[in-house]
């Protein structure tokens, strides 16, 4: 068939058009990453190794939960980029779940860019990010609701209140220590736990917890602070 050459012309733009949306879309659609959040193992408690999320809040500062890394005599981080570096516990709350890790500035050969805190506000939504078989992933979820959260310490020996949020995401083992970070890229809470009898309902730890873990440690040199003697979480 014979195609005069204006309508071949306008026929090339069509299709010209048509790929460029593709590929537009494509690229639209990649997932999407989170470099300063890091996946977690934990070895000295049991045979295999514990794997946990964390955070990058500060300057080789690394938050997580205490119970992953409690009593542990080894722990290392794993970035995004499959970059492994040794992290030291130093400071940890068992009553409040949480730790932070060091990582020797020494060792850092790349830069892991610290998020922000934001205070969690019900009804917006959020992402949960985490990790399935050692890759990230970035799952949407919904904060319900801002609440206290009576429960116990790591060893569930003692009762106590953590400032919480209820958040419906998906969670599954190995997930523990992942950020909800809200849609400006700050990190308002740390999921600790899900639900047992409704699904894809969790719970988290608002971000402000932390500042207690903070204080206990020097913000020039964060390996002054003597963590608690801690032992396996179980």
């Amino acid at each position: 068939m014979y195609i005069k050459p204006k309508k071949y012309l306008v026929a090339l733009a069509l299709c010209l058009l048509v790929v460029e949306i593709f590929f537009y879309a494509r690229i639209q659609s990649k997932p999407e990453k989170f470099d300063s959040v890091v996946l977690i193992a934990s070895i000295g408690c049991k045979s295999a190794p514990t794997h946990t999320v964390g955070t990058v809040i500060g300057d080789g500062l690394v938050l997580t939960v205490a119970h992953g890394v409690a009593g542990q005599t080894s722990t290392s981080i794993k970035t995004t980029s499959g970059r492994v570096f040794k992290a030291e516990v130093a400071a940890i709350d068992v009553n409040l779940d949480l730790a932070l890790l060091y990582i020797d500035k020494t060792e850092l050969t790349t830069d892991l860019v610290p998020l922000k805190f934001a205070d969690a506000v019900a009804g917006t939504d959020a992402r949960f990010v985490a990790f399935e078989d050692s890759q990230q992933i970035v799952v949407p979820a919904k904060i319900r609701e801002i609440l206290r959260i009576d429960t116990q310490d790591i060893y569930l020996k003692n009762n106590v209140s953590r400032p919480g949020i209820e958040v419906q995401t998906r969670v599954v083992v190995g997930n523990s220590g992942g950020p909800l970070i809200n849609s400006h890229g700050e990190i308002v809470g740390l999921v600790w736990a899900k639900s047992r009898s409704e699904k894809n309902l969790a719970w988290a730890t608002r971000i402000e917890a932390v500042d207690k873990l903070l204080a206990m440690i020097s913000a020039g040199d964060p390996q002054s602070a003597t963590p608690q003697v801690v032992a396996c979480s179980g």
